[in-house]
């Protein structure tokens, strides 16, 4: 019954939020207009979504602090610190760009910042669980509070999850709701008889209720965008809770494993081609859908389903059956691609 309070109230919050985000982007002109390529919406929106997601996230957090909800070791209130402090770089950084529209160059450093405030606040991949069971530690050499490879590791983690969210946004409430299955996976497993992290799920219930909250004014046809904000946010967050979670990323990798493999294989694309990897395009995984014919409703909620099913799967599932249902799922990322290419093509009239 708690759980369920929380995650309304937070909900509730965060759509409320949404008023004031969407407000205060037209009155700043932070909007996205419909400039055609992988801009596909045919109207003007408003951008900033993430300002409200992370207002009510943040709000959350502190509430939860002061009213004693993360009292376990199992997440200290400096982590909770840290995490709030990345959340507050990742929003100043996305008002510049839904404002500015900055550089790629740029864009990273506010990633990037955040992941170290995290990293500097004692949150780490310390270990990976081994196939044979036990763990294997990562931390071989430490000097201060710096540890190797264990902070490297970490670093390029929140920065692979925060760009695959990122450039998974492109159609309306496919992150949002991406981020609310991740964020529930992740407190469904942290509440367990396995690992039990209560503070751990209700820190995933605040991530999934702010976004859920938002969620009705994304679906299409979007009222709001998440804007830089929003989408960096989703990947940070959910990177930030694969690591406190007793889970790590083998979990986590299931809701993220389809936008990591679509990532993987667009940057890919892209550096074959001679581009930056950092520019934004139409090859993604849900364009190419789109393309062969399918409605963005229709895309949304397959992806969602896809995230969904490989998630529960994985929920009763050791390491190794983790690593294949992974296997799997990247497997299912490939074959829509190919099979979404040669719907485009047949869909071509031949002169």
């Amino acid at each position: 019954m708690f759980y369920a309070v929380v995650v309304l109230l937070v909900a509730s919050a965060s759509g409320l939020a949404a008023f004031a985000s969407r407000w205060f982007a037209v009155r700043v002109t932070a909007v996205d207009q419909p400039t055609g390529g992988r801009k596909i919406h045919t109207k003007p929106t408003p951008l900033l979504g993430g300002w409200g997601i992370g207002i009510a996230m943040i709000l959350a957090v502190i509430v939860g602090i002061y009213s004693g909800w993360f009292q376990s070791r199992d997440l200290h209130s400096v982590q909770l610190v840290g995490f709030l402090f990345g959340l507050l770089i990742l929003m100043v950084g996305g008002f510049i760009d839904d404002k500015y529209s900055i550089s790629p160059r740029l864009q990273i450093l506010f990633p990037i910042a955040a992941a170290l405030v995290v990293i500097l606040t004692g949150t780490s991949i310390s270990h990976v669980t081994q196939l044979s069971g036990g763990a294997y530690s990562l931390e071989w050499f430490r000097w201060g509070s710096f540890a190797f490879p264990s902070d490297v590791l970490t670093l390029v983690w929140l920065l692979a999850v925060t760009y695959a969210m990122k450039f998974l946004d492109g159609l309306d409430g496919l992150v949002a709701g991406q981020t609310v299955i991740g964020a529930g996976l992740i407190a469904a497993l942290a509440l367990s008889a396995a690992f039990f992290q209560p503070n751990v799920a209700i820190l995933a219930l605040i991530v999934g209720a702010s976004f859920l909250g938002f969620l009705p004014w994304n679906l299409h046809p979007a009222k709001q965008f998440l804007g830089e904000s929003g989408s960096t946010t989703a990947g940070f967050a959910l990177g930030f809770l694969s690591i406190v979670a007793g889970t790590k990323a083998a979990t986590a990798l299931m809701a993220l494993g389809l936008p990591l493999a679509d990532a993987s294989l667009v940057v890919f694309g892209r550096l074959m081609r001679g581009v930056s990897p950092f520019r934004g395009d139409d090859t993604h995984l849900h364009f190419k859908l789109l393309k062969a014919g399918l409605s963005q409703r229709t895309v949304v909620l397959l992806l969602w389903i896809i995230a969904l099913l490989f998630g529960v799967l994985a929920l009763g599932a050791q390491t190794r059956g983790k690593i294949l249902l992974l296997t799997g799922l990247v497997g299912v990322t490939v074959i829509l691609s190919f099979f979404a290419g040669l719907m485009k093509r047949s869909r071509i009239p031949r002169p």
